[in-house]
């Protein structure tokens, strides 16, 4: 295959400035950020042998690695590289032996699942190069051809997560030597840049020194307020897994108390449900804590009257075998004192 080894590098080459480019730019919110993996499975080499033949080989081992990118939790551009597999064939006179590799280049679009698990389509094109050998024949050649794929991929540490996916590209090869349709079916493991589960950053409070006495008088001595915001009472309160507030009108009564009494400080409690592990469940509520502050903040409220605490799921209200119950737990609570000032 003369152009193979052109092809590796050049694929080699868009790797290395896909992600010098990608690594490390600014992540727009929790699932943004470049990709690596690699992946082996089984190859089946569809119509891969002539009507004439004796004995035919059509499945193999085949293996690949990919980068990618993920704009956002839904949307991904993803290269790869893929060793086919060879395909095998006797005949009366003959045997030949194929060898078939391809790089493609495909739109990954994903839809969640569970968590962070997620199922996913990919549609792209795919750079094929094989060549057929036995006997006196030697035949090679090269081009283009679409190719689809889908899988799941579900999360198992910080950064990495594993694919069960399925790849085919339709009508590989020429006259001469023949066409096949390569269907792929693998096991992948990814390796993200940056942590698709981190906390934002934690807002520092700020504790200021007693101020001193004035001639304010204060009246209404407020006791302890605490004023929950639920999925079931009030619908999601952020997008599903992520940290991106979803309903912001089930908080603005919280907004407008502090910020029309300047003398009250807020606690922001985040809460999940019981689904998934308690460390991702932790993070999870610290990060979301993190974001209603963000919130506060942007409208107006000092950073030295905001607390945030992150509980994860250990202190349900609700039972968390039922979606309602789990609906009920997954909340943030504003803890609000101080006093009414005149």
């Amino acid at each position: 295959m003369k152009n193979l080894l052109t092809a590796n590098k050049v694929f080699v080459f868009l790797v290395f400035g896909f992600f010098s480019c990608s690594a490390f730019s600014e992540e727009d919110h929790l699932y943004s950020g470049g990709y690596l993996g690699a992946r082996a499975g089984y190859s089946h080499n569809e119509k891969s042998c002539m009507d004439t033949m004796i004995h035919c080989d059509k499945d193999e081992v085949g293996y690949g690695i990919f980068a990618g990118y993920d704009f956002n939790r839904r949307l991904a551009l993803e290269l790869s590289f893929t060793d086919i597999g060879d395909s095998a064939a006797e005949y009366p006179t003959v045997d030949l032996q194929g060898e078939l590799r391809e790089a493609d280049l495909a739109l990954k679009i994903s839809y969640p699942l569970y968590k962070q698990a997620h199922i996913y389509g990919k549609l792209g094109a795919a750079y094929w190069e094989g060549e057929v050998t036995g006997g006196s024949v030697s035949i090679d050649d090269s081009g283009v051809r679409p190719l689809v794929g889908g899988g799941v991929e579900f999360p198992f540490a910080d950064r990495w997560a594993a694919r069960l996916e399925y790849q085919y590209i339709d009508q590989v090869g020429n006259d001469a030597m023949g066409y096949t349709n390569p269907h792929f079916f693998g096991l992948s493991v990814v390796w993200s840049f940056a942590s698709r589960t981190h906390n934002s950053p934690v807002i520092p409070v700020v504790v200021s020194a007693p101020a001193p006495q004035s001639d304010v008088k204060i009246s209404e001595p407020l006791t302890e307020q605490r004023i929950v915001v639920d999925e079931e009472l009030d619908g999601p309160l952020f997008e599903f897994d992520q940290a991106i507030i979803r309903n912001t009108a089930a908080i603005d009564p919280v907004v407008d108390l502090l910020v029309q009494t300047p003398s009250l400080d807020v606690s922001i409690i985040g809460h999940t449900d019981a689904r998934g592990t308690s460390e991702y469940n932790q993070r999870l509520s610290e990060t979301r804590a993190n974001v209603v502050a963000k919130y506060l903040r942007s409208k107006g409220v000092n950073l030295g009257r905001i607390k945030v605490y992150g509980m994860g799921e250990d202190q349900p209200v609700a039972d968390n075998q039922t979606e309602g119950g789990r609906a009920k737990n997954r909340r943030v609570e504003f803890v609000i004192s101080g006093a009414r000032t005149l």
